[in-house]
């Protein structure tokens, strides 16, 4: 199995870098708040005197929703970043074959193949493929 190409690695390295750093300024513009207020994704950080209570908890479980969207895409690119610097980029983590370039570039958290994530998706009736 030949390691990716030079292009390659360099661009999914500038690529999964780049989700990162602008993953990390989302996470944290979500929980820094100015002295005195509560971050946003703290419990009822939305309410306000006079506001509605149900319209605060559900904006509160939106930000928390959204906390772990981008916890578990900080994951996934640090899976990512680790396997392209240890050399195992590019190769499918259920069947051991090559990931196509063109797929690790559209998808630099690809794990797998297409055949194998097209299985995994009908095996779990997910139809949800990665989320880079």
């Amino acid at each position: 199995m030949p390691p990716l190409s030079q292009a390659t690695h360099q661009e999914m390295q500038k690529r999964l870098t780049q989700a990162r750093e602008e993953t990390l300024r989302t996470v944290r513009a979500r929980i820094d708040a100015a002295e005195g207020d509560a971050p946003a994704i703290g419990p009822l950080a939305h309410e306000a005197p006079g506001d509605d209570r149900v319209t605060a908890e559900m904006i509160s479980h939106d930000e928390e929703h959204f906390a772990d969207h981008e916890t578990a895409l900080l994951h996934e690119i640090d899976v990512a970043l680790g396997k392209l610097s240890a050399g195992g980029a590019g190769i499918c983590e259920s069947c051991g074959r090559e990931i196509p370039e063109a797929r690790l570039l559209a998808t630099p958290t690809v794990r797998t193949c297409i055949e194998c994530q097209e299985r995994i998706e009908k095996e779990q009736g997910s139809g949800r493929g990665p989320t880079m």
